[in-house]
């Protein structure tokens, strides 16, 4: 009814959900949908509106929670998959750009709209600008413009653009690509692309990176993928 707005509760059960899911071996996607009419349309306004009764580290620690839970799905071991529909604004945007992918339906509305309530969208702006040039960071977020999910896609704030109704059709085509990847290989390499896009394996760490690639070599599934491509066979992962 309220669009899925953020509240501590939902993000605390949110997080407490991912902690489960980030020590499961056997789950190797995770799906982030919102009920109801929209995917989620911000932090709810009365979740705000006692802060001026706390003191500013009271206030830092309370929206520390939502910062917390945006890195956790970025970090999140499984390929994290957003589908979204109906409005996502503000902290809603955060949390699609900390998943991996993102597929909307064509209908679907973004806006930033932190600077039309005075605010700052300081918590989410560190995932965002993962995916957005700085244009267009500037065009979306110091206007607080709506725009639209073409505008979106072709901005790189979303992977793929589905029809109006068919966002479960999309998700399961998309799924369908992974098919002849090696789940294991599939999440190590997310977290390698973590690695270095965060600059912590850089283009000097050339014993790192020799080692990483030694290391999945001798690992069950490179093997197995080595021997069933000279074997002209399909692989059977682990």
């Amino acid at each position: 009814e309220r669009h899925n707005a953020l509240i501590l509760e939902l993000i605390e059960e949110l997080s407490l959900a991912l902690d489960e899911v980030a020590i499961r071996d056997d789950i190797n996607f995770v799906v982030l949908s919102g009920n109801g009419r929209s995917f989620c349309a911000g932090a709810d306004l009365n979740w705000f509106y006692s802060s001026e009764q706390l003191s500013l580290e009271q206030n830092t620690e309370r929206y520390q929670h939502l910062a917390n839970l945006l890195l956790k799905i970025y970090q999140l071991p499984q390929v994290t998959i957003a589908t979204t529909w109906g409005n996502v604004f503000g902290g809603g945007i955060g949390l699609m750009a900390a998943c991996d992918f993102v597929l909307a339906e064509a209908n679907t509305r973004f806006m930033f709209s932190e600077v039309k309530l005075g605010l700052l969208p300081a918590t989410i702006l560190p995932f965002v600008a993962k995916r957005l040039s700085v244009q267009n960071l500037r065009k979306w977020i110091l206007t607080g413009a709506l725009f639209s999910a073409s505008e979106a896609n072709e901005g790189g704030l979303i992977d793929i653009l589905c029809q109006t109704g068919e966002i479960e059709t999309c998700l399961t085509e998309f799924l369908a690509s992974f098919d002849q990847a090696a789940p294991s290989a599939v999440k190590k390499a997310k977290q390698l692309i973590n690695q270095v896009a965060s600059g912590e394996i850089d283009v000097t760490d050339s014993n790192i990176t020799a080692r990483i690639l030694a290391e999945t070599l001798l690992e069950p599934d490179g093997q197995e993928g080595i021997h069933a491509f000279l074997e002209k066979r399909k692989p059977i992962w682990k």
